[in-house]
């Protein structure tokens, strides 16, 4: 359980590294090269296809809801407070489904994430296999949680689930109270150490785009404070 904890808690610090970093690049590229469409552009090729993953989640689920979309851009914007990778115009819905579609990229970016570390551990990758799989997860997350309203719809998606099984859990416990036992004595007899290891492994691999992060932002900050007026 705390492998799972912990692999969750560098999702969560992956999120609030994720905006630092994007908009650290964009800052130190626009004050050494003081063009704005160079700066979009470079983010555009660099982010590229976990940009593309993200939209694409947002327009599947989209589909799947029956909500009316737009156009899809993956084209950076630079904007006062930040900057925005790219976008697809959803139509207006009740708000449940606009919750699923918010949260879609973060869910298909877990799913991408731990399957490519799920085919990383058991196919014995080599050298450059490993250097690829930690190339897609460090795209694939810096570019799953991309705006305020991705973050609005993921609070509000956990908080809905957390209360679905508070309540849940509560009425069985009131109704049933012998089959939450029955259910934690079968818990018991399940064998987790695949799953213990697979997270374990999975929290190891993790580290190294969060260290990449965290070295791009460090590395920027004594340039972007020496070259500001």
């Amino acid at each position: 359980m705390i492998y799972i904890l912990f692999f969750l808690l560098e999702i969560g610090i992956l999120f609030f590294l994720s905006k630092k970093l994007i908009n650290s690049l964009a800052r130190i590229l626009f004050k050494f090269t003081h063009n704005r469409q160079l700066v979009v552009n470079i983010l555009a090729i660099l982010f590229l296809p976990g940009t593309i993953i993200h939209e694409l989640a947002h327009l599947l689920m989209a589909g799947i809801m029956l909500i009316p979309v737009g156009e899809m851009t993956v084209v950076p914007e630079v904007l006062e407070d930040g900057v925005k990778l790219g976008g697809v115009q959803i139509g207006k819905s009740d708000p449940f489904r606009r919750t699923l579609v918010a949260v879609a990229p973060v869910l298909v970016g877990i799913a991408a994430i731990l399957g490519i570390l799920y085919f990383a551990q058991i196919d014995n990758y080599g050298v450059w296999q490993i250097a690829l799989a930690l190339y897609l997860i460090f795209e694939i997350g810096n570019t799953m949680f991309s705006s305020k309203k991705d973050l609005e719809g993921v609070i509000g998606f956990v908080v809905a689930i957390l209360l679905i099984i508070f309540i849940v859990s509560a009425a069985f416990y009131l109704l049933k109270p012998g089959l939450i036992q029955t259910l934690w004595s079968y818990l018991q007899t399940v064998n987790f150490d695949p799953a213990i290891s697979f997270f374990k492994k999975s929290s190891i691999y993790l580290m190294v785009p969060l260290g990449l992060d965290l070295l791009v932002i460090l590395f920027t900050i004594p340039f972007t404070k020496a070259l500001r007026p």
